[in-house]
């Protein structure tokens, strides 16, 4: 295993090219895969889901993505149950504190905002949303059950403030049961149980010419239900999609503020979505100030003057918007109008991306302005590599390894210190080519003479080996074979017929006879091993068994064979006797 390959195996070593971005109402959920490209951002799939709970919708959304050809595993989640804000720390910038600690004074600001800011998805504003009530009735439901409206004496005081605000709106008759439970059902969308809250923060630097109180420094932080980010996580993970961060659904869009403006400065971000609406002011990259709007009983519009109205004076030198899909058509005109200066409208790689989703994506994928964004990590705070229990168990692994890595940098070493010499012996080479070019052609016809000698050799070599053959081999396997026919009819009696003699590579000569008597058998075995000996041969595996022969008579076959081939110099032996 190579370096190379171990680093591609750490979990900080990797970086995440696209990601599943999914945006939530509270009604609906949509999701898109954003991947980056350079400097900018890509949207290359996206879907949509209405079902009614939220792990049927992410579930759908992870379906259609992944049936549009995604492979990837991390998502990230924007919801109105996070929120964002700007707090004063006594935590410089540049402060390395623990995690821990941070994240106790991020809690202790961030804890009464985030409870009030979820007070805002009441059961009323749900079914406001849902369009089963309308906000003058919403209203009305409320006014009667805090007892301020249609109660004539105190007993009926008495029974309306004890009940739920959704049992009064079924009492008065303006939604059904089954109305009801799909309320709740949706308020379980952007509300969890328990009081345990997580954190995520971002520095901001002070911009030169602001102020800020003596140890205090500002920070962008993010907060939201532990209980309900828990949820979702589940709900990824049943669809084996790692949820890795959860932002806020207004704010995210002022990662690519900048980017979108034609000047440097101060300048004033809008976000707007139905019903919730940020005001995001920006002074030298760094977020100087931000204003939430979360009145339902006012249109969007009114929301976005309002914003915009308590972040300035002093004025700022452009406006920018940042629009939920649907909400932007007639807004930028009508802002226009109203303040009397233009409103530029965010520009968006996709129509089916909202301005916070790629904001988001940008910050997750650490670009150019992410520091304007902040969201809160399913995991826990990050800390430092060299603290986290998995670097360490990494290390311990690299310890078991270092032989290897060791070797490999030796080699690796070696490996450069050769790929040196052979650039200095290239360009040595270089300089010789001009000169072996001048004598290439007289090599060409020295290699085309000893080609024409080697073949010449070749037929030499082939004619004498031929020659050898017929001159040498060939007489003196002829007389061996004459010498050994010889004494096979002098060694074999009158009363023995020799039936077969056959010759192989791998066994030599093979004999088989068949003799009137056994004694006659083992009389030939005897004088044929006597006329072997001269020759360097030996008679082996004789076997002797009785069998009928020709004419029906009753005698012995027998079997023999000579162990090797004659040797020369038994063959010259048989020549000479021949």
């Amino acid at each position: 295993m190579s370096l190379k390959s171990i680093a591609q195996l750490l979990p900080f070593s990797r970086r995440i090219s696209s990601v599943l971005v999914c945006e939530t109402d509270g009604f609906t959920l949509r999701g898109s895969i954003v991947s980056r490209s350079g400097d900018g951002l890509v949207v290359s799939h996206s879907s949509r889901s209405e079902a009614l709970e939220f792990k049927e919708a992410v579930a759908e959304i992870v379906t259609n993505v992944k049936a549009q050809g995604w492979q990837g595993k991390t998502a990230i989640l924007l919801t109105p149950g996070a929120l964002s804000t700007l707090v004063d720390l006594p935590v410089a910038p540049n402060s390395k504190r623990p995690p821990e600690q941070m994240l106790e004074l991020v809690r202790w600001e961030l804890e009464p905002l985030l409870m009030q800011h979820t007070t805002l998805w009441s059961v009323g504003r749900i079914l406001v949303g849902l369009g089963y009530l309308t906000e003058a009735q919403a209203t009305e439901v409320l006014d009667r059950q805090q007892g301020r409206k249609g109660v004539e004496d105190a007993s009926a005081l008495d029974v309306y403030s004890f009940k739920r605000y959704g049992e009064m709106a079924i009492e008065m008759g303006y939604i059904t049961h089954r109305q009801m439970e799909e309320c709740l059902t949706r308020q379980a969308w952007l509300q969890g149980s328990g009081d345990e809250i997580a954190c995520g923060w971002s520095a901001q630097p002070v911009a030169k010419g602001q102020t800020t109180d003596e140890g205090q420094y500002p920070w962008l932080v993010c907060g939201i239900n532990q209980g309900m980010m828990q949820q979702w996580s589940a709900a990824f993970a049943e669809s084996r999609v790692i949820l890795q961060r959860v932002y806020p659904l207004v704010g995210c869009a002022a990662t690519s503020f900048e980017l979108s403006a034609s000047e440097a400065g101060d300048q004033l971000l809008i976000e707007a979505h139905a019903g919730l609406v940020a005001a995001i002011r920006v002074v030298s990259g760094s977020v100087s100030a931000i204003n939430l709007q979360q009145s339902t009983l006012k249109n969007t519009l009114d929301a976005c003057l309002e914003a915009f109205h308590v972040l300035t004076p002093p004025d700022v030198k452009a406006i920018w918007l940042g629009s939920a899909i649907g909400e932007s058509d007639g807004l930028e005109i009508s802002l226009t109008s109203m303040l009397g200066r233009p409103v530029n409208q965010l520009s968006s790689v996709s129509s089916q991306v909202t301005p916070g989703m790629l904001g988001a994506a940008r910050h997750l994928l650490e670009m150019e302005g992410a520091a304007r964004c902040c969201g809160v990590s399913v995991l826990g705070p990050s800390v430092p590599i060299w603290q986290s229990v998995e670097a360490r168990a990494i290390a311990a692994a690299l310890l078991l390894l270092l032989g290897v890595g060791t070797a490999e940098t030796i080699l690796q070493l070696r490996q450069n210190l050769a790929e040196q010499a052979h650039e200095e012996i290239t360009a040595q080479a270089a300089v010789m080519d001009e000169a072996v070019g001048r004598v290439q052609v007289q090599i060409d016809a020295i290699n085309k003479l000893k080609e024409s000698l080697k073949a010449k050799n070749d037929e030499i070599d082939l004619l004498k080996t031929r020659t050898d053959l017929l001159a040498v081999d060939a007489p003196k396997r002829s007389a061996f074979l004459q010498a050994l026919l010889i004494e096979l009819s002098s060694v074999t009696p009158d009363d023995m017929v020799l039936e077969r003699i056959e010759e192989t590579p791998r066994d030599g000569f093979r004999f088989t006879a068949w003799s009137l008597s056994e004694k006659s058998a083992q009389q030939f075995v005897k004088s044929f091993q006597s006329a072997m000996d001269p020759y360097g041969l030996k008679v082996v595996e004789v076997s002797v068994g009785s069998q009928v022969g020709r004419l029906g008579l009753t005698g012995y076959i027998l079997r023999l064979r000579l162990d090797k081939q004659p040797s020369p110099t038994a063959t010259d032996v048989a020549v000479g006797k021949t």
